[in-house]
């Protein structure tokens, strides 16, 4: 399709974004870069597993169900993935979600969609792109026997310039940056996939189906839901594209097709190296399992340090080096997502127009300007907070504040999903188009059910501190969401007529 005829499909007197620059590849390439595989494997496989030992003390040996348990999350996730898999064909827009939401509820759940994801999206940003990398580094380093100068304010100046790059990339242009998350996400992808095979046929004797079974938890699938409620972060970003469509050439089959893509690529990823590590770690040794401190609270760390023989230090620093270039690539797909959705934003004149203003290479810079003070203002802020709250316990600090923002975001994606799952049958019914009762009442109704109880759970599971403040400042930010939507619905009424409108 050539740049002319996408561009007859666009509405006159609207701003639009660079058509045509980015291929499948990228579109792929930007989903699975924001899940960051590396990242999520070292900390999401350990966190899941030490929240069910802690959680659910009878069944020490529980999170050898961990690969259960995230097949089971990678089949909601996909679930909550096909209402905006179908969006996708209709509807092509920076707006991403927001416009998907607008044009199937209305404008008010537009608006509302479009905070959410916003939110969610710096709150990932800054809380696992930027505090995860720096806590991550602060709890491996001493067990390396790296003494770490200045621990209470190191992390400042190293968080500043991580912004600051990533800034500098996302401004030289969306091709470039994503034609470097696709070369190491596709290096990334290969090397975990390699090593988990290599790891379960090295432990070929302790090969069971068993981590797929509920046995481990005594047959207790109240325990395996609970759990995998928990578990569905580990998929997020399979809607990373989304907000890119509009950049990407044939977006109405592209976008689409990376949706599928993306869940077949982490889910047999993640999957298999959760699997892997179970294995390798040994069912009688799962109490111990992402329970330890320092380099024994991620256990793939372990693994890949012991378990390669006498080559295990070119496998562990490879590793090392994926997993701290998994939260830059994850930033570098959150703050590209994150400034198109504010260009959608202010090109449909909901906040102002000087965020809508492109350069040369139709980045638009005012956008990205606003997301890098946000990011810099929310890490520093965070992360002072947390060093007062706990004074003696610098590593602790910058760990309870990386959990509590991607804590505080969690209800705020959920928000975003139910809400899309709930508008495509309204969407398909306006546009005269035929509507299925399974497809489009059954699966997004199942999905948002299943978000609905994650909600629920959060609360239900009384957290102790300082998980808990997550929780709480999560109620805090979608009531302030909520009164955001109402006050410019009832006030400023007239900045919400275009919401939504734009669409290749």
């Amino acid at each position: 399709m050539t740049e002319e005829k996408n561009i007859s499909h666009v509405k006159e007197g609207y701003r639009h974004l660079k058509f045509n620059q980015l291929t499948l590849r990228h579109a792929v390439s930007q989903a699975i870069g924001l899940n960051a595989p590396g990242g999520t494997i070292v900390l999401y496989v350990a966190g899941t597993a030490a929240l069910l030992t802690f959680t659910f003390s009878g069944y020490p040996d529980g999170s050898f169900s961990i690969p259960l348990i995230l097949f089971m999350a990678l089949i909601v996730y996909s679930m909550m993935s096909y209402s905006s898999y179908e969006f996708s064909k209709y509807l092509s827009s920076s707006g991403g979600y927001y416009t998907f939401v607008a044009n199937g509820l209305g404008r008010s759940f537009g608006l509302t969609t479009a905070l959410s994801y916003i939110s969610y999206q710096i709150l990932s940003f800054t809380g696992f792109g930027i505090l995860g990398f720096v806590g991550f580094a602060y709890a491996i380093l001493p067990s390396l026997g790296i003494t770490i100068p200045y621990i209470n304010v190191l992390w400042i100046p190293v968080s500043v310039i991580f912004i600051l790059f990533v800034s500098v990339l996302i401004y030289k242009g969306i091709k470039p940056s994503l034609r470097y998350v696709s070369y190491a996400i596709f290096i990334e992808v290969l090397f975990f996939i390699g090593t988990s095979v290599y790891l379960i046929l090295s432990h070929a004797s302790s090969v069971t189906f068993t981590p797929f079974t509920a046995i481990p938890v005594g047959g207790n699938f109240i325990i395996l839901a609970a759990m995998m409620v928990y578990a569905i972060g580990t998929f997020v970003g399979v809607g990373g594209s989304i907000p890119i469509a509009e950049e990407t050439k044939n977006p109405k089959r592209n976008v689409p097709l990376s949706i599928i893509l993306s869940i077949l690529v982490l889910g047999v990823t993640i999957i298999l190296a959760s699997y892997s590590e179970v294995i390798s770690w040994g069912f009688s040794n799962m109490v111990n399992f992402g329970t330890g401190s320092g380099i024994g609270a991620y256990p793939v760390l372990s693994i890949y340090k012991n378990d390669f023989g006498a080559f295990s230090s070119i496998p562990f620093i490879i590793l090392l080096i994926i997993v701290i270039n998994s939260f830059f690539t994850a930033t570098v797909s959150l703050g590209t997502n994150a400034t198109r959705v504010l260009f959608s934003l202010s090109r449909e004149h909901v906040i102002p127009e000087r965020l809508s203003r492109t350069n040369t290479r139709g980045v638009p810079v005012y956008a990205v300007i606003f997301i890098t003070v946000l990011a810099l203002a929310i890490v520093l802020s965070t992360g002072l907070a947390f060093e007062y709250i706990y004074p003696e316990r610098p590593i602790d600090a910058l760990l309870y504040a990386s959990v509590f923002l991607l804590i505080l975001e969690s209800p705020i994606t959920y928000i975003v999903h139910i809400l899309t799952n709930t508008s495509l049958y309204f969407f398909l019914k306006k546009n005269n188009q035929k509507t299925h009762i399974v497809r489009h009442i059954i699966i997004p109704g199942i999905s948002s059910i299943t978000l609905m109880a994650a909600i629920v759970a959060a609360v239900y599971f009384d957290l102790s501190a300082p998980y808990i403040y997550g929780v709480y400042g999560s109620l805090l930010w979608v009531i302030a969401i909520f009164a955001i939507v109402i006050i410019m619905y009832t006030k400023y009424r007239k900045n919400l007529d275009n919401l939504g409108d734009f669409s290749l």
